[in-house]
């Protein structure tokens, strides 16, 4: 999947970690900007899939929720990921409900930014592992459509949410433990789910009915 992206942040460092991060993972970087209103201008000339922006850019025009908002009202079809410093569960359930696709602690490192780029050009919401841990309100960091899964992988969380063990799921579709293990590890990586628990969590909201989800 072709993906260009455009990312914002006021702190150069910040910026060019971002780019060689999301670059070494193909995706391309077609802009940056230092703050709201150069976002904003680079939005009106510059095409892209998914904007990667800062939630606080103190400087010249817009910022924090009302930059959103703004993107928003001129371009309401393009995905958002938020990089944010707090990890207040009332900022993170604000920012979910408002529609945006992804939001990551900046103060973490960058190993999941492709990730959350990547789920949010394909509409789905990801929330980074560390900021998943200060929501109370568990459904809604999974609230969004479920990423597009393999049927394979579909019928591996189908049994998985009957109780099935992995073993008992090799022998009735008859794969091998191996292969079963890794459809269900790729399936939580599509689904942006760390650890047993979350897996069972998000299954009890997207029960698998052995089809794609859609």
């Amino acid at each position: 999947m072709y993906i260009r992206t455009i990312i914002a942040d006021d702190h150069p460092i910040i910026l060019h970690g971002a780019r060689v991060v999301l670059e070494n993972a193909r995706i391309e970087v077609v802009g940056e900007a230092s703050g709201g209103s150069h976002l904003l201008a680079l939005l009106e000339r510059q095409p892209c899939d998914v904007v990667l922006t800062d939630l606080t850019m103190p400087g010249k025009g817009p910022d924090g929720p009302e930059l959103l908002d703004c993107i928003r009202v001129a371009h309401p079809w393009l995905p958002l990921v938020v990089l944010t410093g707090t990890a207040s569960p009332t900022v993170l359930i604000t920012l979910l409900r408002c529609g945006v696709h992804g939001a990551l602690d900046k103060a973490a490192d960058f190993d999941e930014l492709a990730q959350a780029v990547r789920s949010a050009a394909a509409g789905q919401t990801y929330v980074s592992q560390h900021l998943r841990s200060h929501l109370q309100a568990r459904d809604l960091a999974h609230r969004a459509t479920p990423a597009s899964l393999s049927q394979g992988e579909c019928d591996v969380l189908e049994g998985l949410s009957r109780g099935m063990n992995l073993s008992m799921i090799a022998q009735q579709r008859g794969r091998s433990p191996k292969t079963v293990s890794r459809q269900k590890s790729d399936a939580m990586r599509k689904l942006g789910l760390t650890g047993n628990h979350e897996l069972h969590a998000f299954l009890r909201t997207y029960p698998i009915k052995g089809s794609r989800p859609s």
